[in-house]
């Protein structure tokens, strides 16, 4: 007699990712727990900064080492610093500096966010960019150098010249749209809008639709990294055009 019973299903793999936020972030947690992969649990530190500007990011290094050793009591696979304007502020060096830190505080491999949304946007073949930030113009300044020294051409750029960052987590569906379309252009192959706090994942799709481009974000390019460190597919219409790198 012949068994017809079907095989099992695998098991689906569950993973932890541990991630390093700012204490005045309100939008981090809600994106990767209600939109983030399936596959990962999340699981948080704060570390001190409240504005987004040179003094803020800069006081909140000290803090880092200690918070990744916390995460690492909880053995994650991965931890992400989930800030882009630091990468932007502290450069390239700081970057790779960072991730040494937080991997040897945390036992685990380290994410840094700029170094993300960099690594995002090689994959899916993007050199021209415009940006659409949160940001003051000072911070502005410093997005545009990391990326063309990351080698990219920015064509276009705008800042909503916000600095308290409790206040970037405000911004409406309508705002952000209006955000990544007056930074578009014809050439542009993609419009970055870093600012973990910004809370652009839910309008993804809105977004893409309006630009005809894929939409880079801060969170976006995180989760992005993370499935690829630990050797999974983002997968499902919530990552917008992401999904196919």
């Amino acid at each position: 007699m012949t068994d017809t019973t079907a095989p099992a299903a695998p098991a689906q793999r569950r993973f932890r990712a541990g991630l390093l936020i700012p204490s005045s972030n309100t939008t981090l947690e809600r994106e990767y727990n209600s939109i983030g992969p399936l596959e990962v649990s999340w699981h948080f530190a704060r570390v001190t900064m409240t504005r987004v500007d040179r003094a803020g990011i800069a006081g909140q290094d000290p803090e880092i080492d200690i918070e990744a050793a916390k995460l690492g009591a909880a053995h994650p696979h991965v931890v992400l610093f989930c800030q882009s304007a630091a990468s932007f502020v502290m450069g390239h060096d700081y970057d790779e500096n960072l991730a040494r830190r937080i991997s040897d505080a945390s036992g685990a491999p380290a994410l840094v966010a700029g170094v993300t949304m960099v690594d995002l946007l090689n994959a899916l073949g993007v050199r021209r960019l415009a940006l659409a930030t949160p940001f003051a113009d000072t911070i502005n300044r410093d997005t545009r150098r990391y990326f063309e020294g990351a080698g990219f051409i920015v064509s276009g750029m705008s800042g909503l010249g916000i600095v308290t960052n409790f206040d970037i987590a405000a911004l409406d569906e309508s705002r952000l749209i209006d955000l990544a379309t007056s930074v578009d252009r014809s050439d542009a192959e993609a419009i970055v809008m870093p600012g973990g706090n910004m809370p652009c994942l839910a309008h993804i799709t809105a977004m893409e639709a309006a630009v005809g481009k894929p939409i880079i974000t801060t969170n976006l390019a995180g989760m992005w990294a993370i499935a690829r460190t630990l050797d999974f597919k983002l997968s499902g219409e919530r990552f917008g055009r992401v999904a196919l790198a």
